[in-house]
């Protein structure tokens, strides 16, 4: 730091903490607290200039003003690391008075030089010129250097800065949208501009306790904070689509989609965990609900299997029954394929134990099939004895229909099955035909087959 020198000079430690007037022989200081009770908390001062008698001078195109110090006070200009501070201690005797010029609004520096004295005018982008002078004894090239390079640093960082939180206001926009990859490219884009600041900072200072790096850091900061939202909504997404997924059945897209959602959620918790966000225990639970989503979704596909398998066991009709069993069928045998080629085992259920369920489910159903077959088979046969043909025919074809379906799960699933229900599918083909058939010479068919009938018993019997 640089403080003004003459014979009556005080250190910078006295000008940064020092209050109370002086005398003929002895500088003073600031009338009402010390140059430190100015400062913010992390600011650093990196030149003091002084001097007891010129203050500092403001001028616009309209009017111009200066502050002098009162009697054995002084006037001092901090060059900070975030400003120019000029305090002026009992300015026209009514107190110390201070003004504040930010490197982002210095348009213009210029030195001046006289014969006792020398000293920097200021522009400023409002159109302030200000004016601070000190003894021409004193070296103010180092402060007036340092006060350029950080005007011009200070603009270019804040520049980006800015185009980095317009950015961060269009993640906002697109996430209101649910438009992630609108937000992925604005949060990028944000990004870019963040590390071109961070590469014009060290042009002023290294230290990254320094203000203008506290800046940078305040904006990547919120950058992360966009950029954990929009994981988080990527996850939550996911979820939605996962949810539904399931609800349609579609177990290995339902999966997929969770394990996006635990990957998004994961990547939103370590962001939450590394800056100390406060969403870190809100994301932590949707996190936890997405695993145990997962958890019900891998032993969705056999329970409900079973479940269906039960009911038609507990059916109280044939008919139901057999509607039971289809389900169950089709169910087993999603569960069955769910990691077909597959190194991970990601669906509960033991592959044998599954296909001896189906064989299971298909002997049952088969069986359930031909009673049905049996049952529209007598209604053909009582029919036919009442002399209602159409009506007959009709239930004869609704029994082939039962044997027909029974035949097709039998060849897939079960073949040892098919050639007993090939013959009844014949028998039931005949019976058609029969009814169809004219009758010769006037004869009617009277009386009903006997229940010891093989015709019949073959399709109630297994």
């Amino acid at each position: 730091m640089l403080a003004s020198q003459d014979e009556n000079a005080i250190s910078d430690e006295e000008l940064l903490t020092g209050t109370g007037s002086g005398g003929v022989f002895v500088s003073g200081y600031l009338a009402d607290e010390p140059l430190i009770e100015h400062l913010g908390a992390a600011e650093r001062v990196a030149f003091l200039l002084s001097n007891k008698k010129k203050g500092v001078r403001r001028e616009t195109d309209e009017d111009a003003a200066a502050y002098t110090p009162g009697d054995g006070y002084q006037a001092i200009a901090a060059v900070t690391d975030t400003r120019v501070l000029f305090v002026v201690g009992d300015s026209n005797g009514t107190g110390d008075i201070s003004f504040t010029i930010p490197y982002v609004e210095v348009e213009d520096v210029k030195t001046r030089r006289g014969m006792l004295t020398k000293g920097v005018d200021i522009w400023t982008t409002d159109g302030v010129k200000w004016q601070f002078a000190v003894r021409s004894t004193v070296d103010i090239e180092p402060a007036v250097e340092y006060l350029e390079r950080a005007a011009v640093v200070w603009s270019r960082v804040e520049g980006q800065l800015g185009h980095a939180r317009k950015r961060l206001v269009d993640v906002d926009d697109r996430l209101a949208e649910a438009d992630h990859d609108g937000a992925r490219a604005a949060a990028s884009a944000a990004r870019d501009h963040i590390e071109e600041a961070q590469r014009k900072a060290p042009e002023l200072t290294e230290s990254r306790d320094d203000t203008i790096w506290e800046r940078v850091r305040e904006v990547e900061r919120r950058l992360e904070a966009s950029v954990m939202s929009i994981h988080v909504s990527r996850a939550e997404e996911r979820a939605t689509v996962a949810n539904d997924e399931w609800r349609r059945e579609q177990y290995n897209n339902a999966y997929s989609a969770f394990l996006e959602a635990q990957a998004q959620y994961e990547r939103a918790l370590d962001i939450a965990r590394g800056h100390e966000f406060p969403e870190e225990r809100e994301i932590r639970e949707s996190a936890d609900t997405v695993t145990q989503r997962l958890d019900h979704l891998s032993k969705s596909p056999l329970r409900r299997a079973e479940t269906a398998f039960d009911r038609a066991r507990n059916a109280e009709t044939p008919t139901a029954t057999v509607s039971q069993l289809e389900v169950a069928l089709e169910r087993y045998q999603t569960a069955l394929v769910l990691d077909w080629g597959s190194d991970e085992q990601r669906f509960a259920g033991d592959r044998d134990e599954m296909r001896e369920a189906v064989e299971r489910v298909v002997g049952e159903l088969v069986h359930g099939r031909r009673l049905l077959a049996a049952y529209h088979l007598a209604a053909g046969h009582r029919l036919r004895v009442a002399g209602r043909r159409d009506a007959a025919r009709a239930a004869y074809g609704t029994g082939h229909a039962e044997i027909d379906r029974a035949l097709g799960v039998a060849k897939e699933l079960k073949p040892q099955l098919a050639p007993i229900l090939e013959s009844s599918a014949e028998t039931f083909a005949e019976l058609v035909d029969a009814v169809e058939a004219p009758t010769d010479d006037g004869f009617e068919f009277v009386g009903e087959m006997s229940d010891s009938d093989p015709r019949i018993q073959r399709f109630s019997q297994d």
